[in-house]
């Protein structure tokens, strides 16, 4: 017998689940899913399942160590680096209006979801809302090297070294993630900006959590991320991130 964290409960909750939103999805040519649940302060594994439409495959596909584009959301740790480097704060207006990026390909021209623009926005909502064009121009700020070393030291691995190969679609998720590395990222913005490991058997002595980001930022986008009013813009008031209690969401495409 093998000890492990994984909790019984909430393993077959998390299996029911997500076959029960992955399956109706098949005629969409949507048929893989997977959830990955953690316990912030210790790290250990409560959940880890995988999923296909189809439950020959799926024990051949493992949608936690998967890389994938991550989409938006490595957004969040963009605006914390922002806000730790005094670059932004929540109320700092961006604008969120057409833009052209020379790139060596051409010419760059991000856009948000819905196709619209929405003038100047706060940090906070640009966030909340997900909006693409504020986040490029957040990352013009940055720079893309100081991103992607904040992405390394929350725990993404396989990155690129160089970060013009993304260019500034490095803002909206153009690197390759796991649901792994995302899910320990995350957990680190419920730490006051701390990282460690993930673990599925617990080591004799946990290793000490290393700071990335300053609590005080991990504070102000956990804020943000559970701000219904600031999200509304892009997503209403009343949509599926809108949970009975407080909880900091983030949507990826």
């Amino acid at each position: 017998a093998v000890a492990c964290s994984l909790d019984a409960d909430i393993q077959r909750f998390a299996l029911e689940r997500l076959a029960h939103h992955v399956l109706p999805l098949k005629a969409q040519n949507v048929g893989e899913g997977a959830v990955l649940v953690v316990e912030n302060a210790t790290g250990d594994v409560l959940a880890y399942v995988s999923t296909t439409a189809d439950p020959v495959r799926s024990r051949f596909v493992d949608g936690v160590t998967a890389r994938r584009q991550a989409g938006s959301t490595l957004k969040p740790f963009l605006y914390a680096l922002a806000f730790d480097r005094r670059i932004l704060t929540p109320a700092s207006l961006l604008d969120d209006s057409p833009l052209d990026v020379t790139v060596d390909r051409g010419i760059y021209q991000p856009g948000n979801y819905d196709g619209g623009f929405r003038g100047s926005v706060s940090a906070r909502s640009a966030l909340a809302a997900s909006l693409n064009i504020p986040a490029v121009r957040a990352l013009e700020m940055v720079g893309g090297e100081a991103f992607l070393g904040a992405l390394r030291e929350l725990g993404f691995h396989g990155l690129r070294e160089a970060g013009d190969f993304y260019g500034p679609a490095l803002a909206l998720g153009a690197a390759d993630v796991t649901l792994g590395e995302l899910v320990n990222a995350y957990r680190a913005l419920a730490n006051g900006g701390r990282t460690g490991e993930l673990f599925l058997t617990r080591p004799a002595q946990a290793p000490e959590l290393k700071p990335v980001f300053s609590p005080e930022a991990a504070f102000l986008i956990s804020d943000i991320l559970a701000d219904r009013e600031a999200r509304s813009l892009t997503f209403g008031l009343e949509n599926p991130l809108a949970t009975r209690f407080r909880a900091a969401v983030k949507t990826g495409t």
